[in-house]
């Protein structure tokens, strides 16, 4: 199968760092309980950055008053 992106030459730099992280997490797809922690904790950031949730009623600045 021919890969459209390196034929045209638009692959990217991978650093050996990177690369490294990359097989690292192949390797080692379990996470422990903390890093399963922290990433739900920025799951839920993202999701609730990305889809805010709507409660229907408009509140502006000037309803406590």
């Amino acid at each position: 199968m021919i890969n459209i992106k390196e034929l045209l030459g638009l692959t990217y730099y991978t650093s050996e760092l990177d690369q490294f992280l990359s097989d690292f997490d192949k390797k080692h797809p379990k996470l422990s309980a903390s890093q399963r922690k922290e990433k739900d904790k920025y799951d839920r950031i993202y999701r609730l950055r990305d889809k805010p949730i709507q409660d229907g009623l408009e509140h502006t600045f000037w309803d406590k008053f």
